[in-house]
């Protein structure tokens, strides 16, 4: 018989899950983490105001390291992982999603990276740890095709460990479930920002990298599955919350202007894309100022004036105007 570890009153680290309406898979999630090789750690699920029995079965479980939360009321996810938190009693924050699947042996891996002294840079300390996260991809949308699967970071990118703001502001490697935190400087930053989601967490790793360097353990120890309701398919809600991210950290970006350009180049897409072309003119010419010599923003730029040229070619409306 398995015996369930008992609870430290100060566990080294506390594990936050929010969920809302996920009936189906909370339990999966909770279980993942529950299985843990380094088991001396809290598990805290904030329910985010579901209105399915997704908080009747996180109760369901039985062990006496889980706490269920019930949020007043539907925040969302950055505010729900904020509340779970505030509870939390570790010395590190970890965070999983409610649909997604921890490998038993992703926590035991990540402090040993964090716990093991020194840091990387003259004996620096880690700010916080990541690992990889494998895809399993898009089969609810395309049925009859075969599992396709995508490694995240990108195997090309070599500079993963360590100081990794440069290549943050390229592109995000560290997605939400991977991550883990001092929890005292997850509350110094601020934690997440509600109004950039669903990409809160490239803010936050944002903020993260720019305080300490960053372990990386180059494994596939989480499973991301995509669900239905899975705000990160909102394609414009992604655009207005990158377009957020990039103007709160003008200053960061300002040090690097290569990344700020090749931001501002994906932005215009995206409104190229909604048939928004006043926007995405506007955001070429801020890719073009910081990065004049780079060719395909002024091949977009003459393909979005070309555009605007073609006749009854109508503007779409962005929301609010």
């Amino acid at each position: 018989m398995t015996r369930t570890p008992t609870p430290s009153a100060s566990p080294p680290v506390s594990v936050v899950i929010p969920a809302y309406n996920r009936e189906g898979s909370i339990v999966d999630a909770i279980e993942s983490v529950l299985a843990q090789s380094f088991g001396d750690f809290e598990l805290v699920v904030v329910d985010d105001g579901s209105r399915d029995g997704t908080l009747a079965a996180a109760r369901s479980v039985a062990d006496p390291r889980l706490r269920v939360i019930a949020a007043p009321r539907n925040g969302g996810a950055a505010t729900a992982r904020n509340l779970g938190a505030t509870e939390a009693r570790g010395a590190w924050i970890a965070f999983q999603d409610s649909d997604d699947e921890w490998l038993p042996r992703k926590l035991e891996k990540q402090m040993a990276r964090l716990l093991a002294p020194p840091g990387p840079a003259a004996g620096v300390p880690y700010v916080g740890a990541y690992c990889g996260l494998l895809t399993l991809g898009w089969l609810d949308e395309r049925p009859g095709e075969r599992l396709r699967l995508r490694y995240r970071p990108d195997p090309a990118i070599a500079a993963a460990d360590g100081a990794i703001l440069a290549e943050l502001l390229v592109g995000n490697l560290i997605s939400t479930q991977t991550l883990v935190v001092r929890r005292g400087l997850f509350h110094a930053l601020g934690g997440f920002d509600p109004d950039t989601t669903p990409i809160e967490d490239w803010d936050f790793v944002i903020r993260l990298a720019g305080a300490g360097p960053i372990a990386f353990v180059d494994e596939p120890l989480v499973i991301q599955r995509f669900s239905p309701n899975s705000i990160t398919r909102d394609r414009d809600r992604a655009l207005a919350s990158t377009e957020r991210v990039v103007e709160k950290n003008a200053g960061v970006f300002a040090r690097h202007p290569r990344a700020y350009a090749e931001q501002c180049y994906r932005i215009a897409g995206g409104h190229r894309r909604a048939g928004d072309l006043r926007a995405a003119r506007a955001w070429l010419a801020r890719a073009r100022r910081a990065d004049p010599g780079t060719p395909k923003l002024w091949a977009m730029s003459l393909g979005v004036g070309g555009l605007s040229l073609l006749p009854g070619r109508r503007r779409t409306a962005r929301p609010g105007e």
